[in-house]
């Protein structure tokens, strides 16, 4: 009897669609993975950007209730809504007035966007108005 080693064209087949199965999905699992990282250096950046533009508008001595928007040098923009607390009824408790402040970050393009929003309570000199 001879009997040649080596595999077969079935066996050869059956191991090329195995690989290719499981090379796949490896490869769909590293994409995610990279694009879970993506959005998360993302959204990192956009939680620092807005602890700078929270420090920003801190610094401002008269704040006044309204919108202000902007954008930063990158793909990402602001907006801080600014609402005022009701005004206090003693002369001596006017000196400071809290605001309530609502600061999004955005950033993506139109097929994509995505936010973070911060929410947080600035305290500003009154203004008569």
């Amino acid at each position: 009897m001879n009997r040649r080693r080596g595999f077969t064209l079935v066996e050869l087949l059956v191991a090329l669609t195995l690989l290719a199965v499981v090379g796949g999905s490896l490869l769909q699992l590293f994409h995610s993975g990279l694009r879970a990282a993506r959005l998360a250096g993302a959204q990192s950046h956009a939680v620092l950007l807005a602890r700078s533009k929270l420090n920003e508008l801190q610094a401002y001595q008269a704040l006044q209730p309204g919108v202000l928007s902007g954008s930063f040098d990158d793909d990402y923009r602001w907006e801080a809504v600014l609402t005022a607390s009701p005004q206090p009824d003693s002369a001596e408790d006017r000196r400071l007035q809290p605001l309530d402040l609502v600061l999004t970050i955005g950033w993506g393009d139109a097929g994509d966007t995505r936010s973070f929003t911060l929410h947080s309570l600035l305290l500003s000199q009154w203004s008569e108005s």
